[in-house]
């Protein structure tokens, strides 16, 4: 307590309530704090991390969240710094969102849709986003797997993501990261990776990794085709997705499906496997349901 007692006076914030500390078992400092002024996000992130990184997070926050009240706005410090380091850790303060996550219902997915397309249509920034869009980094995966050679010919398939439109994107669009606010507005939060880079990684991410409903139990799979089609309903709104287009958003989404393949250890690749080709499977349905259902949806 005494350490964040000391990070917060960077801001002059001397009388302040420890609300709820996150991800204690890891080496993140992440605080919901309570001052008499108000409530804030205080996070310290590990100086492993480089300061190019933190930098540019800071940027997001200070350009959607300042500037656009789409994101939780960001606080200078006393010596009108929006980050520092010490004692081992970058640290800055963000706004703290009262409200409550969108959930996984076609009405928040609809939300989220919308919010996504404002995204990507805003000019203007130009910090480049922490998402790796190259597919060679996958190459050398899963050499001791049976499913290698469809891996690296799923792989080949891939297209070069930076020929594609570049845009200020999010990396990580779910329900999890957006907040609804008491007043009812919608913003975007944990903006660790967001900057400059490809349209269709940032909508392909919830193609595969969201949608598929997978019983971690039973191993059963089912695809949400109501929250895709309204997750499109709401990016789409008043306009067309052609063919090529939507290729390119389930190429985002087997790209991003596969950067996660790791992320759980290795006794869940296989698991993660299936679900990318029951993923791939659902592509032609859901087009289908996408061309024959096409109304604007009213929720």
């Amino acid at each position: 307590m005494e350490r964040i007692k000391t990070v917060l006076a960077h801001w002059n914030i001397t009388e302040f309530l420890m609300v709820e500390r996150f991800h204690e078992q890891t080496e993140r400092i992440l605080c919901h704090i309570r001052t008499t002024e108000g409530d804030y996000f205080l996070r310290g992130i590990p100086c492993e991390k480089e300061e190019a990184t933190v930098r540019g997070n800071v940027q997001a926050h200070e350009f959607l969240g300042n500037r656009r009240h789409m994101a939780p706005a960001v606080f200078s410090t006393v010596d009108g710094c929006n980050y520092f380091a010490e004692g081992g850790h970058w640290f800055y303060l963000i706004e703290y969102i009262a409200g409550k996550n969108l959930e996984e219902i076609q009405e928040d997915e609809y939300l989220l849709g919308k919010l996504a397309a404002k995204l990507h249509g805003i000019q203007g920034y130009d910090c480049p986003s922490g998402l790796k869009q190259d597919k060679s980094q996958f190459y050398d995966w899963f050499s001791e797997k049976p499913f290698k050679a469809e891996f690296d010919r799923i792989l080949e398939e891939l297209p070069d993501f930076t020929l594609y439109e570049q845009c200020l994107i999010h990396t990580d669009l779910g329900p999890h990261n957006a907040m609804r606010r008491d007043s009812g507005e919608v913003v975007l939060i944990d903006l660790d990776d967001a900057g400059i880079g490809s349209k269709y990684l940032d909508l392909g991410w919830a193609f595969i990794m969201q949608f598929v409903d997978f019983d971690h139990q039973t191993g059963v799979m089912r695809y949400r085709f109501d929250l895709a089609l309204a997750f499109l309903d709401g990016y789409y709104e008043g306009r067309t997705l052609s063919r090529k287009e939507y290729e390119l958003i389930w190429q985002g989404a087997v790209f991003t499906h596969i950067s996660y393949m790791q992320t759980y250890g290795p006794d869940a690749v296989d698991s993660i496997w299936s679900i990318l080709k029951y993923g791939m499977d659902q592509k032609e349905k859901l087009w289908e349901n996408w061309c024959g259902t096409r109304q604007p949806k009213i929720f």
